[in-house]
């Protein structure tokens, strides 16, 4: 065989590895894991079951203050409650209505609770069994009072103090702060404040493909959270052209168009106990998790958001938050819902009884960076807030992301960031809220 022969077959060895290594490209379909889950029956709560650290409720207002400003803490709440909690012995000084037993001193770290939490909540995070307090809890601070004092103070301004015994070297790192990150008191409706980042902030604009096709289907992931090994189970169509699992007694209905989903059940009680903030965290551990790892990876959470109470119906709402933002998405009529806000998963109960699901299955493996926006400094927003007469109205104020669902053929989301303020009970962009008023 001459030279020429040789070059020849060689030539054809490499188109035909060539195209053997685009067909596998084409053809290759990256696999997922599926959410694990334990085999429990969806009324019942193992009470065995961990609660996941990331999930737990966001206390992240920590600021530390003194004769001169108010600055950023250098670390974060659960944190600095952990670090109470492992390094002081806890002990009660006094409980009083009024707030002139132990003054403020010199210094002083204050956190606000996102909305009032219970003192079992608070036991959690500290890890004590001591935090016995009736009323939802507001805020809670660090004073520095002939040693180091814990105060927490009720959302009607009752007021408990314990006296902390413990390591002085803990207690400095308490007291960091930042004097680069200054924070801004901003006056709220009724008396109230909160504090917020001074001067500008640059956050990303992100874009998100929903991988809704991703192994295991949303169905799939729906009958495996609610009715494994349920052969009674089956599947129809609603008068409104959605998908419908029941077992004639508990219904999942799903929304193909926006990738979410309401579970319902009428079972009987199982439940002896009262459910709380340990029960409703365990319940989405049990049945399909909080999100699939990939989602995680994108920098997605769910942490706790409030609980209401209206007549005998009971709401316990935990919302995504994105790189340590909160998310606020569309609010509209979905799944039989007036107003559902798709960035929010919403459990409704009773006294001692879950009865309904309700949360977006997002899955964000894909994520681009659009671009960095500079959201304006408080002061900025203050004073459109004042100009249209909005000022003495609002209830809460942060930065966090709007997003929005596209339902095109591929379906992707964006998160935008922005100004968010709360009017009579419900959150809304600082454009939607002047715009209304306009």
């Amino acid at each position: 065989m001459n030279k020429q022969h040789w070059s020849s077959l060689l030539l054809v060895l490499l188109v035909a590895g060539s195209i053997a290594q685009t067909a596998m490209l084409w053809t290759y379909h990256p696999s997922s894991e599926s959410i694990e889950r334990e085999q429990v029956s969806f009324n019942e709560i193992d009470a065995s079951k961990t609660i996941e650290s990331n999930q737990l409720i966001n206390p992240e207002l920590l600021v530390y203050s003194d004769q001169e400003g108010i600055y950023q803490t250098q670390i974060i709440g659960r944190t600095f409650l952990n670090r109470i909690g492992a390094s002081f012995n806890i002990g009660v000084l006094v409980l009083t209505d009024k707030a002139n037993n132990i003054p403020v001193g010199d210094r002083s770290v204050e956190m606000i609770f996102p909305t009032p939490i219970s003192a079992t909540i608070l036991e959690e995070l500290l890890g004590e069994k001591q935090i016995a307090f009736s009323e939802p809890i507001k805020r809670l601070y660090l004073l520095d009072y002939d040693g180091p004092i814990l105060r927490l103070e009720s959302a009607t301004g009752r007021l408990k103090d314990f006296k902390l015994v413990g390591d002085e070297t803990v207690l400095k790192r308490l007291f960091a702060h930042d004097k680069k990150k200054p924070m801004t008191r901003v006056e709220l409706k009724g008396g109230d404040y909160t504090y917020v980042a001074s001067g500008t902030t640059r956050l990303e604009q992100v874009f998100v493909y929903d991988e809704v096709g991703q192994s295991p289907k949303p169905l799939d992931r729906i009958r495996s959270a609610f009715f494994a090994e349920n052969s009674n189970v089956q599947q129809i169509k609603s008068r409104d052209d959605l998908d419908v699992l029941t077992d004639g007694v508990s219904v999942s209905t799903y929304d193909r168009n926006y990738n979410v989903y309401r579970f319902n059940t009428l079972s009987p009680n199982t439940q002896s106990s009262t459910v709380d903030y340990s029960t409703l965290v365990s319940y989405v551990n049990i049945h399909g998790g909080w999100l699939d790892q990939d989602t995680q990876r994108s920098g997605f959470r769910y942490y706790f958001d409030q609980m209401s109470k209206k007549s005998e119906e009971q709401t316990a709402t935990f919302r995504l938050y994105l790189n340590r933002y909160p998310v606020f998405g569309e609010s509209g009529p979905l799944l039989e819902q007036t107003k559902f806000d798709l960035a929010t998963l919403k459990i409704m109960y009773e006294e001692n009884q879950v009865r309904s699901l309700s949360r977006s299955m997002l899955r964000a493996k894909r994520k681009l960076i659009l671009r960095e926006e500079t959201v304006p400094a408080v002061e900025t927003v203050l004073e459109r807030l004042s100009r249209a007469d909005l000022l003495k109205e609002i209830s809460g104020i942060r930065i966090g992301y709007e997003m929005t669902y596209k339902i095109s053929t591929s379906r992707y989301a964006v998160f935008e960031p922005t100004w968010f303020i709360k009017i009579d009970g419900v959150w809304q962009s600082i454009n939607q809220a002047v715009g209304n008023e306009g």
